[in-house]
């Protein structure tokens, strides 16, 4: 991990997401660059008045106003770091941006969407990002609190094509991990006659020893489990599958994922 995105902007928890941005940098000597977008400004054909060319320009400067506010913070936030840092600020569609600059970055860590923040009009583009980047995505809630992502990890796994890629591409933190943990929820087989022994086989040809666990339950939601499993373990990190896909940029997400991004507690790294 050499290379790390951070998408910055003036929303209340941008400062917690780049905070870990900068723990996670530091803690494997990569390089931090961060992106600042600003959403084009078209005036609508439909437009009942016309729009002035003061009115355009206003419109701009406040959208430097933000590059600005939000580079000054990454600034003051690597301060006691040293962490090597770029700045890219550019115009364009929110989601094609992201995309575009993931692709040569080792994860992306976007911030989950607050309904709250007035600062962050984003709704959707996480869940965009997760399935077209074709990169790992670190997703970090917006509660303000802190995060130490190589304590404990707790990873998702079914089997599936998804978890598969998640445990691939977390391998550099479940390397520097304290306490790894395997969960299975709702298993057809216990992990040891399913693929439980050839994933623990694996990571341990890593440097991983990894504990396994399942639980049992059908009566309460695969991802309250896994968000009460994490509470009760202290995971202050968790690693699965982002299952869905796009449509005419209609999101169409599994329920487990749509949950997690909705109520997460801690940070969530999600792979496609």
């Amino acid at each position: 991990m050499k290379s790390i995105l951070v998408q910055v902007d003036t929303s209340v928890a941008c400062r917690n997401r780049l905070a870990i941005s900068l723990d996670l940098a530091q803690a494997f000597d990569a390089h931090l660059t961060a992106l600042h977008i600003t959403p084009s400004y078209t005036v609508p054909v439909y437009a009942e008045a016309p729009v002035g060319p003061d009115i355009i320009e206003a419109v701009r400067q406040a959208g430097r106003n933000y590059s600005s506010n939000a580079k000054k913070l990454l600034e003051n936030s690597n301060t006691g770091y040293g962490v090597e840092t770029s700045w890219r600020s550019v115009e364009g569609d929110i989601v094609t941006s992201l995309c575009s600059h993931a692709h040569c970055a080792d994860v992306a860590i976007l911030g989950q969407y607050n309904p709250d923040d007035p600062r962050d009009a984003n709704p959707g583009v996480v869940e965009h990002v997760l399935i077209e980047a074709g990169r790992p995505c670190l997703v970090v809630p917006y509660i303000e609190d802190s995060y130490d992502l190589m304590s404990t990890v707790l990873v998702a796994w079914n089997g599936t094509r998804e978890s598969a890629r998640a445990v691939k591409d977390a391998l550099p933190i479940l390397r520097k991990a304290r306490r790894v943990e395997l969960l299975w929820i709702n298993p057809k087989q216990e992990p040891d006659e399913n693929d439980g022994g050839n994933v623990r086989t694996y990571l341990s040809r890593h440097g991983i020893n990894v504990e396994l666990s399942r639980l049992h339950n059908q009566e309460i939601p695969a991802a309250d489990m896994l968000l009460s499993h994490a509470a009760d373990v202290s995971a202050e990190l968790i690693v699965c599958g982002a299952y869905g896909h796009t449509r005419f940029r209609e999101k169409i997400l599994g329920g487990v994922t749509r949950h997690l991004l909705e109520h997460m507690t801690v940070p969530v790294l999600m792979s496609h």
